[in-house]
């Protein structure tokens, strides 16, 4: 959403800190530099790996008549010419056409430009418009016009080439389309023409993959390249691809978690540890859980500082100023701190199905093992980092299966599926086929049992070692850093095992049979 001028720059000073910390962290800048070559070319050149982001940078084309006449702008070709502050004269008359945030920004920005409201064009209803509602609310509360249901057909050009007026025909809305919105149908007859000084086409973007031609990417209809989407890669070995140029038009917060996942992709490629940006989440005392419970209790309103006035809105002032001390100290009051306490599923679920238990902080290097020549040896290790202290377990008897924390459940999941699931009674266990675990009564040692794909493993915490068996292999760890101690294979088996597995069944033990004792 854009409340700024559109020529709005960062500070000078602000925009080379981002660049220092880009740089510092051993990323080398080249800029102006036209791309020309593909992704195969920066390979033989001595490239290990190739990520693509070219985005959605051209504007799609619109193919009426009389769209190459004077007055006639591309949406991104008129903000960017007032972002560099270029004049344009638009005369009183604009059209823009479109219903995307895209033509919202457009339609605002020629409204300050040509002094009058100026008239969206677009082929559905409001209803149907991909903007987002508030850049749609804030359009038309300025004094914009919106024109549903028509369709473009032609631009009116006078003698010199210049626009004079739009043709238009009315639609009718029919079935749905492939993206779920009623198609327009245009009603015979319906013809009409709306004056016009200027019209400005924004009706999306397409990417500009001119440079890979003779690539052997592979592309969808829209021009989007084709890629596996958990990890980035695209059809070429050590090519991958993410944001806008993959899944088109979206958010910033879309394209960087594409980059991120992208890079764990090449990290994992080339045997290298991905390491993400330390998290400091919060910690909160007894006293302040409490506390913070209760103002999950009450309903605060957001801070909202005062728009700019309507008939104030003449020129490229900000709309939307900044909060003082005072009002950012409340607004931020207001966060629930859900990254480090959730338990809404706790606090939700009617059969207390859900429980809390604490554990303190992990950070251990878990070995991974496999048979080499008929041997059981160790191949590596794998990070195993738990930072969250209070975790949640579900235990299955208690449960109806009732909805309430899925439907609550501020991250889309299913806790009553996806949290561990212990199981009070051997029996149900054995009927479990995946994510089922189950504690005995009262035994000498302390002792889980798991499934998961319906193979059964089983853990024991003894006195001087921490025991797992499967039914290929039986192994030992030291307490306190999960070391493997020793091995023994009971039956051949292929690919690796990772000690994970173990890992997680001895927070679920030590931390249930620590806190919730009825359990056992």
């Amino acid at each position: 959403m854009v409340r700024m001028i559109p020529s709005f720059r960062l500070p000078d000073e602000i925009i080379q800190q981002d660049v220092d910390r880009i740089t510092s962290l051993g990323v080398d800048l080249k800029l102006s530099h036209p791309v020309t070559g593909t992704p195969e070319d920066l390979l033989r050149e001595g490239f290990d790996a190739v990520y693509v982001a070219s985005g959605f940078q051209k504007n799609a084309p619109l193919f009426i008549e009389g769209i190459d006449g004077k007055g006639v702008y591309s949406a991104l070709e008129l903000l960017d010419m007032v972002r560099n502050e270029k004049s344009v004269d638009l005369g009183k008359k604009v059209l823009v056409i479109g219903g995307g945030n895209t033509a919202m920004d457009s339609t605002r920005v020629a409204q300050r430009l040509s002094k009058n409201p100026v008239t969206i064009v677009y082929r559905r209803t409001r209803h149907e418009m991909p903007a987002s509602d508030e850049e749609i609310e804030e359009a038309l509360e300025e004094g914009n016009l919106l024109e549903e249901l028509v369709s473009p057909l032609k631009v009116i050009l006078d003698g010199k080439g210049h626009v004079t007026a739009l043709e238009c025909q009315r639609n009718r809305l029919g079935e749905p389309g492939a993206d779920g919105r009623r198609r327009p149908e245009p009603i015979p007859g319906s013809e009409f023409q709306i004056p016009a000084d200027s019209v400005i086409v924004a009706v999306g973007q397409v990417p500009d993959l001119s440079f890979m031609q003779a690539s052997a990417v592979q592309f969808k209809k829209s021009g989007a390249i084709t890629v596996d989407l958990s990890t980035g890669k695209t059809a070429v070995e050590k090519v991958y691809a993410g944001g806008d140029v993959v899944h088109g038009p979206e958010s910033i917060i879309a394209a960087c978690a594409a980059g991120k996942r992208a890079a764990e992709a090449v990290c994992e490629q080339f045997e290298i540890t991905f390491q993400s940006l330390p998290a400091h989440t919060a910690e909160f005392s007894a006293e302040e859980i409490l506390d913070l419970k209760r103002i999950r209790t009450r309903k605060v309103l957001p801070q909202t500082p005062a728009l700019l006035p309507l008939d104030q809105r003449l020129g490229f002032n900000l709309i939307e100023p900044a909060m003082n001390e005072a009002a950012a100290q409340k607004e931020a009051s207001r966060c629930l701190q859900c990254t480090a306490l959730c338990e809404k599923c706790v606090e939700v679920c009617p059969n207390r199905a859900n429980w809390v238990y604490k554990i303190a902080p992990i950070n251990w290097k878990l070995p991974r093992v496999a048979l080499q020549s008929g041997k059981l040896a160790q191949i590596g290790e794998e990070p195993f980092v738990v930072r969250q202290t209070r975790q949640i377990v579900h235990i299955d008897d208690f449960c109806n299966e009732c909805g309430n924390c899925a439907t609550f459940c501020v991250h889309q999941g299913k806790p009553y599926r996806e949290k561990p699931r212990l199981f009070l009674n051997k029996s149900d266990f054995d009927l479990e086929e995946n994510n089922a675990f189950f504690i005995p009564g009262k035994s000498t040692n302390q002792v889980i049992y798991r499934r998961e794909n319906g193979r059964e493993s089983c853990l024991t915490i003894g006195k001087d070692a921490i025991l797992y068996e499967n039914a290929d292999l039986k192994l030992s760890f030291t307490p306190g850093d999960f070391r493997l101690q020793s091995w023994e294979v009971k039956q051949p088996f292929e690919g690796e095992f990772a000690a994970t597995e173990a890992a997680e069944m001895w927070i679920v033990l030590t931390g249930v049979t620590a806190n919730l004792p009825f359990t056992a």
